[in-house]
């Protein structure tokens, strides 16, 4: 496959509070943009990384990439939009002009591995389309000024998580149906199922979840050195 791996990394991860966005703070020795890409410069289905950068930190982030990539794939730092849609827009017109495959992934998340890259691309390559996810252990109840006006049944809810892997050409065209509308999704999942594209779920780890909040963060740091031992050697 040819596949171009999107890093999401231009938000302001404001909910943390920090001076710096969330994607650049320490985790275990290093940035946890750097996390992301060191799993997707090992993966062996991607071929190139485009990362998308706030443009305030464009230097910063090109010195991260030099030292998580190093020679094993060409990058590239792009600056992000105003939105996540448009900032993804913004390295999927970055992308090589003979990657057929894109894979887009949160920068925020550091704990996917390769062997769940690997595993998602291989499954886009066979159904189109194909997401990582979560199956859903709480109960779910729906909630209206404070009172549950019903329970959800979850056994057929789905967390999403990414990377969410598609064809180059068909993102390209959901983009367009959702410019065309006025469509605004929260990942390329709900752009692609927009323009009528299935999308197939992978189920991976739950250690692959988003730093948003402060607990989240010192969830991470308590647990990177035994992801670091795990999945990265």
């Amino acid at each position: 496959m040819l596949v171009t791996a999107i890093i999401a990394a231009g938000g302001s991860g404001t909910r943390l509070g920090d001076e710096i966005p969330k994607q650049f703070l320490d985790l275990d020795g290093k940035p946890i943009i750097s996390w992301s890409l060191e799993a997707f410069s090992k993966a062996n289905e991607i071929s190139e990384i485009v990362v998308v950068a706030p443009l305030d930190y464009l230097k910063e982030v090109e010195q991260y990439a030099k030292e998580a990539i190093g020679q094993r794939l060409p990058f590239k730092v792009v600056p992000g939009g105003a939105t996540r849609q448009e900032s993804v827009k913004n390295g999927l017109l970055s992308a090589s002009s003979q990657m057929e495959w894109i894979a887009v992934h949160d920068a925020a998340r550091p704990f996917v591995s390769p062997y769940e890259i690997d595993a998602l691309c291989l499954m886009a390559r066979e159904l189109g389309a194909a997401i990582l996810g979560k199956k859903v252990i709480d109960t779910i109840k729906q909630v209206e000024d404070g009172i549950i006006t019903k329970t959800i049944d979850r056994s057929k809810l789905v967390a999403a998580l990414t990377p969410q892997v598609c064809r180059k050409k068909d993102l390209f065209m959901a983009y367009q149906k959702a410019k065309e509308t006025g469509f605004v999704a929260t990942d390329e999942a709900s752009l692609l199922e927009f323009a009528g594209i299935n999308v197939a779920v992978h189920f991976g780890s739950s250690f692959n979840f988003k730093i948003t909040t402060k607990e989240d963060l010192i969830m991470a740091r308590a647990i990177s050195g035994y992801i670091k031992d795990k999945f990265n050697g």
